[in-house]
């Protein structure tokens, strides 16, 4: 219940924010905005998402929504379930509806999607995708360095050991070296670049090594972290430090490390969780306790991506909302919506930065050389 009131306060500010805004409230264009594209004037934004189930995701398409909303657009998700067919499915549907003129597409294949995105464009529907970077024209994205967000997750695990054993903690080695079990999914290409760094990182430390690569995402991941972390201990008794993919799967390794530590007379302080995105209420709300307390939960640090948050009329807005406040950008200034300027097919790169409970911080943006690049591959290697 207290996630689902989180949850609720933080869409309610995002449909405020865009509520009480007193501009562009103009008609849209249907103005050519670039060569070769013409928006068809239809008031119809979906957002084709691969699952409705990562609380992070749907807060950005709502902020979108919200700001979209506002223009006189009615707002849409739609849920692909894991499956990319589904997503090329989709812009289908929306090119023979007729009535839809904004695509946001959080791409679980550009490739795949390089062809229905070309007849959307030409049936004058904008089209921008997050967290995707297509080699093909579209109005425009907001990427992630996702293999970043990966190598900054397991360097700030492999400072938290450090610091733990500096000053006391009882992290056991193994053959030298502390356990560490991997979190992945690559059902997306970004997830795959993410993966790789994981895996990649963890395997080129001098001081960690990787025991354990499970998957859990979607709907059941909180379920299916705890199961897959559950087995890690069960075979790997020491291991104490886990790498996950978001937060809900950070949340369930961090459940089954407080169970294996009660049951073993443990500290949690020795126990470190840290997923590669950190944009859920209730996942801070468990950082902010162990970073006052190491003992609260497993909870020891986070990468993640997106606008630091700012202050706007009195309230803290946070990064996710600023990410959908980018899109609605980029499709609103496609639509030649009055006030929106976006340059049509550009890119907004999202700074990365990293912490943990031990005062590790990290930080990447737009300019900086790549330290990641080498594990930004199609293909997944474990």
């Amino acid at each position: 219940m207290k996630k689902v009131l989180a949850i609720i306060l933080a869409l309610a500010m995002i449909f405020a924010l865009a509520a009480c805004g007193d501009k562009k409230t103009e008609e849209p264009s249907t103005e050519p905005v670039s060569e070769g594209f013409q928006w068809n004037g239809q008031k119809e934004v979906w957002s084709i998402l691969p699952t409705t189930g990562a609380e992070g995701l749907i807060i950005i398409n709502d902020a979108m929504g919200a700001v979209m909303e506002a223009q006189g657009f009615t707002y849409v998700k739609k849920d692909a379930a894991g499956d990319p067919t589904k997503q090329v499915t989709f812009v289908e549907d929306a090119i023979a509806a007729g009535n839809v003129g904004a695509l946001m597409i959080a791409a679980m294949s550009v490739d795949m999607l390089q062809d229905v995105v070309a007849q959307a464009v030409d049936a004058g529907i904008a089209v921008a995708m997050l967290g995707a970077d297509p080699s093909y024209e579209i109005c425009g994205n907001v990427y992630t360095a996702y293999e970043i967000t990966g190598m900054f997750a397991v360097q700030s695990a492999e400072d938290w050991a450090k610091q733990r054993v500096a000053e006391g903690g009882n992290v056991p080695q193994v053959d030298g070296k502390y356990e560490v079990a991997c979190d992945v999914y690559t059902d997306i290409q970004d997830g795959v670049y993410r993966s790789n760094a994981i895996v990649g990182t963890v395997d080129a430390s001098s001081i960690l090594t990787r025991v354990a690569t499970t998957s859990s995402y979607g709907e059941s991941a909180y379920d299916d972290a705890y199961s897959n972390a559950q087995d890690v201990l069960g075979a790997h008794p020491n291991c104490r430090i886990f790498i996950a993919y978001e937060p809900e799967e950070a949340m369930g390794a961090a459940a089954a490390c407080a169970d294996f530590a009660e049951q073993n007379n443990l500290d949690l302080a020795d126990f470190c969780v840290i997923p590669c995105y950190a944009e859920d209420t209730t996942f801070t709300e468990m950082y902010n306790a162990a970073a006052e307390d190491k003992s609260a939960n497993a909870i020891k640090g986070y990468s993640t991506y997106g606008d630091a948050p700012i202050m706007r009329d009195g309230e803290v807005v946070i990064p996710p909302v600023l990410t959908g406040e980018h899109l609605a950008d980029i499709l609103l200034s496609a639509c030649g919506t009055e006030g929106y300027t976006w340059v049509y097919g550009e890119t907004y790169y999202d700074t990365v930065t990293t912490v943990n409970v031990y005062g590790f911080e990290q930080t990447w943006q737009t300019g900086d050389i790549n330290p990641a690049l080498e594990y930004k591959n199609a293909k997944f290697s474990n």
